[in-house]
């Protein structure tokens, strides 16, 4: 697949062909993504491949600055899209486009499209929205956890009960958590399964048991992967996997942070 940035290209960010893999598991919180990520990890990694995961909010960057605003419910709306937006990309250039040069499988718990639909659902226009993410790569695939309101309410009750951001509420209006929480989560539900028609998601039904699931998911991936495990398969010798993938020096790296700053700009001009 050619990683290009998505529908923008970005001065300086990779245009040619990446070696390695992107791996996206998308999904609400509560429907077991944690569960699955780990089983796949082990997997593949069984199976002779170097994977490195990944996932938001995990960026050096902005990453600890978006915990500590939410701690305080101070950020706004378009604010809190900035921040998601800056902490994203400084994992894309620090951690997802390394790794995959080196020929990494990268296995990211959740993407772009999670951000998104916090984003939308929360009141910021889809187009302004879809152009702040636009230099996003295109993940080798993306599986999306499907699950519907009646059996996530229970799995979230377990599971230690409701959390005011995944609730919705600092923007519902509504006065309890279980109701903001419902409707938070509706409507999240239903910009996921709009993406997943527009973005081709391969949907897999998160209502069955751990194993079911990580079936479904082990025969999508391994159509990903297949052309790897093979040549895993006929080398004799392999490289000792690294626990970190390689980071460009400073002299080599690449501006996708410089140029997300600038349309961060444009952005906020146009707001």
């Amino acid at each position: 697949m050619d990683h290009r940035m998505g529908d923008v290209l970005i001065p300086g960010a990779p245009t040619e062909e990446l070696p390695g893999k992107l791996i996206v598991l998308e999904g609400t919180d509560g429907v077991g993504r944690s569960t699955q990520m780990r089983l796949v990890r082990n997997w593949l990694e069984s199976s002779g491949l170097a994977v490195y995961d990944t996932g938001l909010t995990r960026g050096r960057l902005a990453g600890s600055h978006i915990q500590q605003a939410k701690d305080g419910h101070t950020m706004s709306r378009r604010t809190q899209s900035l921040f998601y937006a800056t902490d994203f990309a400084d994992r894309l250039e620090r951690e997802i486009i390394p790794a995959m040069r080196a020929g990494y499988v990268v296995l990211t718990d959740r993407y772009v499209y999670s951000l998104m639909a916090r984003a939308i659902v929360r009141g910021m226009e889809p187009d302004w929205v879809r152009r702040l993410y636009a230099f996003a790569p295109t993940p080798d695939i993306v599986l999306y956890l499907k699950i519907s309101i009646d059996n996530l309410i229970p799995r979230v009750l377990s599971g230690g009960g409701f959390d005011y951001w995944e609730s919705g509420m600092d923007y519902t209006g509504e006065s309890s958590l279980y109701d903001s929480f419902v409707k938070h989560q509706g409507a999240l539900l239903e910009q996921f399964n709009r993406m997943a028609t527009e973005h081709n998601f391969r949907v897999i039904s998160a209502e069955r048991t751990i194993r079911e699931v990580f079936d479904d998911l082990q025969e999508q991936v391994e159509g990903v992967v297949s052309d790897m495990t093979e040549v895993q398969r006929m080398s004799d010798l392999m490289a000792p996997i690294q626990q970190e993938p390689p980071h460009h020096d400073e002299g080599e790296r690449h501006s996708v942070t410089d140029a997300l700053r600038n349309l961060l700009s444009s952005l906020l001009d146009d707001s």
